[in-house]
């Protein structure tokens, strides 16, 4: 069952952590995107392997 407590001044800083976290993350994952775009697909290379 659901319940609300009232947290008084501690709910704002709890509001507004939680939202710095979430705008934080999401502008990490958008330049995390972009550099996965630009970066250079590698060339494989075949290496002879002698027994």
């Amino acid at each position: 069952m659901a319940f609300y407590v009232k947290l008084g001044p501690r709910g704002i800083l709890f509001r507004a952590g939680t939202l710095l976290i979430g705008v934080m993350g999401s502008w990490v994952y958008w330049r995390a995107s972009r550099r996965r775009g630009m970066m250079a697909v590698p060339d494989l290379v075949p290496v002879l392997v002698e027994n």
